[in-house]
């Protein structure tokens, strides 16, 4: 196996040559923006040099996409790719199924050119996902492309529970190779700054209180993967579904990216008070608002019981958060 480039001859660390001047990522942010001081000092960390890049994260709302960006787009080079962590995944996931590419070509082909990649909300719901995120991992260090990653979660918590250990060589890519930025809890300015927000896409939606729809009859999908799945309406860019049929079947993010290609705004019906639902379906209704709200898919949902956040989920806390948070900027 090849040793990872780390140290230069004399024991130091080399910086990344995009990093080496520093980054003044503050020019870079929207015009109205004003950070306060945990925010500050996590923009000073990341606009200094890094060796191989950096991993920033912290609580929901905190702004770690808005400082990633700033940092990405001040990056003095135009060969960088900017990459939801799950989109790269299955595609990397589809060249591996349906090319029968080994996994070190595949992680090549899809790096290309790149002297930098932006990993925005990295999190990770698939233990099949482990292997892949190492080999990428170490083909990125190797090739010293500098890699900034976004998340909500310290390293060593990625996949918490049963499939942990499965995740401990990447995650020790990640604390041995990355700066660890981790941006001190504050403000979710997704909630106290709505003029801040987008007003088209996903924070376009809403969360409506009221008696469910009339039934209405079951319309069968079915993925480029061949995976079956329900809804209740189609047309124009629009999708309709009940929650059992996103959240109630067996269901998983590559599904849910596949959802989010195919409409422009989705409506989810009949879903029930939080508080009541089991721990799989409402696993399954962060990870797809995860993905709605990364594709900027407008989301409009109507909804038996306000906004409330399960006392006893049993759903990792960084999730169901970060879930929360992201439901909490639509109207309601």
């Amino acid at each position: 196996m090849t040793a990872l480039p780390d140290a230069v001859t004399d024991g130091t660390v080399a910086a990344h040559p995009l990093t080496a001047a520093g980054t003044p990522l503050t020019t870079h942010l929207p015009d109205g923006i004003l950070l306060d001081a945990a925010q500050r000092s996590a923009a000073a960390a990341l606009g200094a040099p890094h060796r191989h890049g950096a991993y920033l994260w912290g609580a929901v709302g905190r702004g770690k996409s808005l400082l990633a960006e700033a940092y990405f787009e001040a990056l003095p080079t135009r060969r960088k790719r900017r990459v939801h962590f799950h989109d790269f995944f299955l595609e990397l996931q589809g060249s591996l199924g349906t090319r029968r590419t080994p996994l070190d070509r595949a992680v090549t082909r899809l790096v290309g050119g790149s002297r930098a990649i932006l990993f925005d909300e990295f999190h990770v719901h698939d233990v099949a996902d482990a292997v892949y995120l190492t080999t990428t991992l170490r083909h990125l260090i190797e090739h010293d492309v500098l890699l900034i990653a976004t998340s909500n979660d310290a390293p060593d918590e990625l996949m918490p529970g049963l499939w942990h250990e499965h995740f401990v060589p990447a995650i020790r890519l990640i604390e041995q190779h990355l700066d660890l930025i981790e941006i001190a809890d504050g403000e979710d300015y997704r909630g106290v700054a709505p003029e801040l927000r987008p007003t088209t896409g996903f924070t376009a939606g809403s969360w409506v209180l009221g008696a469910a729809r009339e039934s209405l009859p079951a319309i069968d999908l079915t993925t480029d993967a061949g995976i079956a799945l329900t809804v209740r309406e189609r047309s124009q860019g629009r999708i309709a579904a009940t929650f059992d049929d996103l959240c109630g079947a067996p269901l998983a993010t590559p599904q849910y990216l596949w959802l989010a290609e195919q409409a422009a705004a989705l409506t989810i019906l009949d879903v029930p008070d939080l508080r009541t639902v089991h721990r799989e379906a409402l696993l399954r209704f962060c990870h797809l608002i995860d993905v709605l709200y990364d594709r900027d898919v407008r989301v409009d949902v109507h909804a038996r019981a306000p906004i409330a956040r399960p006392v006893a989920a049993g759903v990792p806390a960084r999730s169901l958060e970060r879930a929360l948070s992201r439901i909490s900027a639509l109207r309601h």
